[in-house]
């Protein structure tokens, strides 16, 4: 099941947004952001982006998964392989 980087990079933006607490991020959520693009994708949303991937797309990730998620071109990719 292959699906858009912009439904990734929508549930990344969300996600940041609301683990924040503001309407708009420092920084538009693109297709190549990363940990610290925008400055909100900091250690601490990070488990909140890892958490709304797995319920959204219902994947049963571990721990050594976590990597992957440091950016939208890894996240993509990854789940490309794995959905």
């Amino acid at each position: 099941m292959a699906f858009e980087v912009e439904e990734l990079i929508a549930l990344v933006d969300r996600a940041l947004r609301e683990t924040s607490g503001v309407d708009q991020l420092s920084a538009p959520v693109t297709a190549q952001s990363k940990m610290g693009e925008p400055e909100e994708w900091d250690s601490l949303s990070f488990i909140s982006v890892f958490t709304a991937v797995a319920e959204r797309y219902e994947a049963d990730l571990a721990d050594d998964d976590a990597y992957h998620f440091t950016s939208i071109p890894a996240m993509h990719a990854f789940l490309n392989e794995i959905l």
